[in-house]
């Protein structure tokens, strides 16, 4: 396995086990997203909101382990591609509301509270490369040996990239000065 592969895999599954996790916690804000936009672009289909945070919550999480759990190239192959796909419907979902200029709350990371926007999108698109990097290295995962050193500078990024992911509303806001 390449350790670029590795930190890439590990960078999202953090990223999800986190984000699923953290809607998981703070559930509210998660059903509170869900509402918003079930009230925005299905009106009749509010009450579903409750069903589809819990559901977005443990595909998230199941992702994340998909990522994280040793085991076969296809079960990380579906792993990323379920996080591609993720990934792909967020950035959808992040664009139709920039440019509609919709008032969506994003509970991205269980907490409602930045409106959904433009800041989404480029976030989102540089998780998709990290994804698509992540899937197009899968064919030279399994050749090498595990190295401490190696494996230990994969996990390190993998945790920056998730941190700064988890925190990437809050840095925009500082140095975009609303704060």
């Amino acid at each position: 396995m390449t350790y670029l592969h590795l930190s890439l895999r590990l960078s999202l599954a953090g990223v999800f086990l986190v984000s699923g996790l953290a809607k998981a916690r703070a559930i509210d804000g998660a059903v509170l997203m869900c509402k918003s936009l079930f009230g925005t672009f299905w009106p009749a289909r509010k009450n579903w909101a409750g069903p589809a945070a819990r559901a977005l919550v443990v595909t998230e999480v199941a992702t994340g382990l998909a990522l994280v759990v040793p085991g076969s190239d296809a079960t990380t192959a579906l792993g990323l591609l379920a996080a591609i796909g993720l990934l792909m419907g967020f950035t959808a979902l992040a664009v139709v509301t920039s440019r509609r200029q919709l008032a969506l709350v994003c509970a991205c990371f269980g907490r409602a509270g930045a409106p959904l926007g433009r800041r989404h999108v480029w976030r989102n698109l540089a998780l998709l490369a990290i994804g698509a990097s992540a899937l197009f290295l899968l064919p030279e995962a399994g050749s090498g040996t595990w190295d401490t050193g190696g494996t230990g500078v994969a996990v390190t990024a993998a945790a920056v990239v998730t941190l700064l992911t988890f925190y990437y509303d809050e840095i925009a806001d500082l140095l975009s000065g609303n704060w």
